[in-house]
């Protein structure tokens, strides 16, 4: 399972800093470079941004100073004292004023937080107007929304009239009725999803630097292996892996899919899932390029293994570009992760969902809504991630990869129905050669099939 550890470091440094930041922003997204990558995300029909139409008078309210709270498990209270931050406070004292209200960001401990969720909004007194869901929660984001308790935006509000992108969207539907059930600012897609390397190894071999491979279009499963297989040698191992991300970011890397949504058929068997699974299992017991881990948590070794210089290329989000990485005594990028030979287009990998969600019972919802967009900093979020990723990358390269993956995700779409904790034991069984992936497959099928079809029995009640 993911590090909380790290990801709640991640939250600390950056969604305190731009969670109140929008996912669109002014500037037009960069297209040197982008490697064919389509910005899925940057416009409607007729070439806009997702917009308010403008010249309209602004609607005012009066709640009467009714105190609104925004809860997570973490403090998310702007703060006074940068330059980000000082537009934030203005920009909350601005919305308090508008709405005649007052905000406060709570916090409830994230093992507390869908029990008290959940108990709160059938006892009919929601405890908070509005709860964020980061994507270690996608499972009880969406048993959430399953059960009814948390408002589907499509229901209070015109979507096509809000500052929300078409990939804020596409990640919010995580239901098969396609409504949206969570929002989110550009900041969810700043975290990436893609892979480490270090440099100084790449170039002392001989190899070329996956980015340049990355402008071609070639840095793919077989440039990674090969680089894998050249940087394996005694005590030096091409690759550190946790078995869950690399099977993962295989099966997405290669256009498979665990799941048909539209059929709610497990699809795992599928030529193309198979070979991803395939990749996986050849990386640990074939070419023996990956580094085994030795702590009990699979996903503690790697990253250390990487900042050790033992691993050349890890998985990884931007947001492990932690100190100790920076501190590290070579030189190293960031680049999407490799090409499956069914892909053709690069883009960050995410199989979680995250989100701001609207508890069912919540009085005056579609305004609620509105002042949450209203405190976003919508006009500075990309300038404001970039920046970030100017302070934590060591070259330009890494944060023009990193700045391309805010605009092009591949999604991994099977988590949400009941599968998001499914696969653990099926990943690390092909990872440590236990079964063959045609084996593991089989297996687990059945079981995952069952959890779906309970997903969607429950759904269609």
């Amino acid at each position: 399972m993911k590090s909380r550890k790290w990801f709640l470091l991640f939250l600390v440094v950056t969604v305190s800093a731009f969670i109140l930041a929008a996912c669109g922003g002014s500037d037009e997204p960069s297209t040197a470079n982008d490697n064919g990558n389509n910005a899925e995300n940057q416009t409607n029909d007729d070439g806009n941004e997702n917009e308010a139409p403008e010249n309209e008078p602004e609607e005012t309210y009066d709640l009467g100073g009714r105190h609104i709270t925004i809860n997570f498990h973490a403090d998310l209270t702007p703060e006074e004292g940068t330059e980000i931050g000082d537009l934030q406070v203005e920009r909350w004292r601005e919305v308090e004023e508008k709405y005649n209200v007052t905000i406060e960001w709570t916090t409830t401990p994230y093992d507390e937080k869908f029990d008290h969720f959940t108990t709160t909004v059938l006892a009919g007194e929601p405890y908070a107007d509005i709860v964020l869901f980061d994507d270690t929660e996608t499972g009880r984001l969406s048993r959430l929304a399953l059960e009814g308790l948390i408002v589907a935006y499509d229901d209070i509000i015109d979507l096509s009239q809000t500052k929300l992108s078409d990939m804020i969207l596409e990640q919010g539907r995580i239901l098969p009725d396609g409504k949206v059930y969570a929002v989110e600012t550009l900041g969810t897609f700043a975290r990436g999803g893609g892979m480490f390397y270090n440099k100084t190894l790449f170039e002392q071999a001989g190899l070329e630097d996956p980015y340049d491979l990355v402008q071609r279009g070639e840095w793919t499963w077989d440039a990674m292996l090969h680089a894998a297989k050249t940087l394996t040698s005694g005590d030096q191992y091409g690759l550190a892996l946790n078995p869950h991300t690399i099977a993962e970011y295989s099966i997405i890397s290669n256009d498979a899919r665990v799941l048909d949504i539209e059929t709610g058929e497990i699809v795992l068997d599928s030529p193309e899932a198979l070979q991803a699974l395939e990749f996986t299992a050849d990386l640990f017991n074939l070419h023996d390029v990956v580094r085994e881990n030795d702590r009990s948590t699979l996903w503690e070794d790697p990253p250390v293994f990487f900042n050790e210089g033992i691993a050349a290329m890890v998985h990884g989000a931007t947001w492990e570009a932690s100190e100790e990485r920076r501190e590290a005594p070579f030189e190293w990028g960031y680049v999407y992760w490799p090409l499956g030979p069914n892909a053709s287009e690069y883009g960050a990998i995410r199989t979680g969902v995250s989100g701001y969600v609207i508890p069912v019972g919540v009085e005056d919802p579609e305004i609620v809504y509105q002042i949450w967009e209203d405190l976003q900093l919508w006009e500075y979020e990309r300038e404001q991630q970039i920046a970030w990723f100017e302070d934590i990358f060591p070259n330009e390269e890494s944060v023009e990869m990193a700045t391309q993956m805010l605009d092009n995700v591949k999604f991994g779409r099977w988590k949400p129905y009941n599968l998001a904790d499914a696969f653990y034991g099926t990943w690390e069984a092909i990872a440590f050669g236990e079964q063959t992936p045609a084996q593991a497959v089989a297996s687990i099928k059945p079981e995952a099939q069952a959890l779906v079809d309970e997903f969607l029995g429950s759904a269609s009640e």
